[in-house]
């Protein structure tokens, strides 16, 4: 084994990594500023194309049926799920009350 090699190629990784460090927060913020800048370009032509406020009443009234339906749905099934946890929580106890009544006739 070449050890001089190896030594090398630790000193050639060691000093990507330090590379790497000292440039890799610098290019991710110059990311950073180019996707926010694309986002609001895209969020500024997707208001053009709608045509601003005047869609923006109808399409609230539609979200808010949508959303109101959605609560029912969810008010609904957090109401099935108490039953079934307050059916889960009555087998247990029943069961726990056999388990001490038929441990306590065997003493």
């Amino acid at each position: 084994m070449d050890y001089t090699n190896v030594s090398g190629m630790a000193v050639l990784a060691a000093g990507g990594f330090a590379v790497g460090a000292l440039y890799g927060r610098r290019l991710a913020a110059d990311a950073m500023a180019v996707l926010r800048s694309l986002e609001s370009r895209v969020a500024a032509m997707e208001h053009a194309v709608r045509g601003g406020a005047g869609t923006s009443a109808a399409m609230s009234s539609q979200v808010s049926g949508a959303h109101a339906a959605a609560l029912e749905k969810l008010a609904g099934a957090i109401e099935k799920h108490a039953a079934a946890i307050d059916d889960h929580g009555a087998a247990t106890v029943a069961a726990a009350v056999e388990s001490s009544a038929g441990a306590a006739k065997a003493a």
